[in-house]
């Protein structure tokens, strides 16, 4: 049986309005009168925007007649359309107030720290829990119904049921009943705090009559000074102990870093992919020829490259680092590999089995992933910082225009009644017969309560997603 619907609301406002985002970091100059500002987004746009082709010139756009800079970039995101349905293909661009790159950046939440989503049309239950948070620290699982919140126990998909959650995530304290796997149930107090992203669920070693599987639930790509050393040891262990299986779980992955990215694929990928090509990126032709407006050509990479002009930065991203190839780091020899995926896949975590498909053939198990094979540089303007799509990655193989998702090999629904690790888990235990695993060796599998049509995901806009590319020296 199947869930009907996956909704996800996020605990907390960290990720805000960066829906499907791909990022390289940026900034520029001082707030300007609103008119000013207008025109300087709308030249920079233009400039570096992947499909400027679409955006028509100054005189006839008029920027400067826009009330606000995001009425004025949701009209530029919305003149690319999808040939087939004349709907927008733009879904990643978006215009916010720096919160995003200083929570990316930082790596510090200031929030409850868990996420829920419709198991049924109305019943709802954790879907995960970050190290460290509120919620963590009272003791929240995976797997826990949501019985009410300050409460409010009668919960239906739509925008009532959203609205009031949402309410309860963003206020100074809200109060949740759960019941727990055993049928006990517990009340819990939760209010936002800081705490450090780990954004590493679970990681376990299972042994299958001497046939050794790594896994790994990977929630976003933060910075990989923060993340490497916990993979190093990971990855270390399971060399030592013969692990030749790896399921890679990031079924709720929205991205980030692409160094982290890059990171994960050269431990995962084998050692005959060393120094062959990992992606490359494709601009548009005014960063291809180095043809910019004047004010893009006189602003400056401040705060992070102050010394660096932005064009002399695009000019090293489309030219020196516009390929990127395999270094193969540690000694994991994988003879299988699996992606768990969902629409909640994103970004980052696409292009990571995307740049392995070639040498390795990973397989998806899960659902068609967002579809997401362009990112951004940010670019600040006083208080906005602009993410315009500017860049699109591609496999070795040639392959990147998955705008509408990525199939997976093996379709299967998500079921959120299970915590990291249990063979039940419909997702894992797929991905384990894929790989060989005899059935008879995962136990029985037990029945759960879901529905059998789907509609698709509901996604709060500030529930992060997208890639991010660090500038590189």
């Amino acid at each position: 049986m199947q869930p009907n619907r996956r909704c996800w609301l996020t605990a907390g406002f960290l990720f805000i309005a960066l829906l499907s985002a791909c990022k390289k970091k940026d900034q520029a100059g001082p707030q300007r009168p609103q008119a000013n500002i207008n025109d300087s987004i709308f030249s920079v746009f233009k400039d570096i925007y992947l499909w400027t082709d679409v955006i028509p010139d100054s005189a006839t756009f008029k920027p400067e007649s826009y009330a606000s800079v995001q009425s004025m970039f949701s009209s530029l995101i919305t003149m690319k359309k999808n040939n087939t349905n004349g709907q927008p293909l733009d879904r990643y661009s978006f215009i916010d107030d720096g919160t995003t790159s200083r929570a990316l950046q930082g790596d510090i939440l200031g929030d409850m720290g868990f996420e829920v989503g419709y198991q049924t049309d109305n019943t709802l239950y954790v879907i995960y829990v970050y190290p460290g948070s509120p919620a963590d620290k009272a003791g929240i699982q995976r797997g826990w119904q949501l019985l009410s919140v300050n409460g409010n126990s009668s919960f239906q998909v739509g925008p009532a049921t959203n609205n009031m959650l949402n309410a309860a995530f963003a206020s100074k304290s809200a109060t949740w009943v759960f019941r727990k796997p055993d049928n006990n149930t517990q009340t819990s107090t939760l209010a936002p705090a800081a705490y450090k992203l780990n954004p590493i669920l679970y990681a376990n070693t299972y042994n299958f009559n001497g046939t050794k599987v790594g896994y790994f639930v990977f929630n976003n790509f933060v910075a990989l000074n923060d993340v490497k050393p916990t993979f190093d040891s990971l990855f270390n262990a399971w060399a030592q102990a013969g692990v030749t299986r790896v399921v890679a779980d990031l079924r709720y992955n929205g991205g980030g870093l692409l160094e982290t990215a890059e990171y994960l694929a050269n431990n995962l990928a084998p050692a005959s992919a060393n120094n062959n090509v990992m992606y490359t990126q494709s601009f548009n032709n005014n960063v291809n020829t180095n043809n910019y407006s004047y004010i893009f050509r006189n602003m400056k990479a401040v705060p992070y490259n102050p010394n660096t002009y932005w064009t002399e930065i695009f000019r090293q991203e489309s030219t020196t680092y516009r390929s990127t190839s395999f270094q193969k780091q540690g000694s994991l020899a994988l003879t299988n590999l699996s992606f768990l995926v969902t629409n909640g896949t994103v970004s980052a975590s696409e292009l990571l089995y995307n740049v392995l498909k070639p040498s390795m053939n990973p397989h998806l198990i899960g659902g068609t992933t967002y579809g997401k094979p362009v990112g951004f540089i940010n670019i600040t303007f006083g208080q906005y910082d602009m993410y315009a799509v500017c860049f699109q990655t591609f496999n070795s193989a040639g392959e990147g225009n998955y705008f509408s998702g990525i199939s997976p090999t093996i379709n299967v629904t998500d079921d959120y009644t299970t915590n990291w690790g249990n063979l039940n888990d419909p997702l894992l235990r797929t991905a384990l017969t894929d790989m060989g695993i005899p059935a008879s060796q995962l136990g029985r599998m037990a029945a759960t309560e879901l529905n059998t049509n789907r509609i698709g995901v509901l996604r709060p806009n500030n529930r992060f997603q997208g890639m991010i590319q660090t500038l590189r020296n």
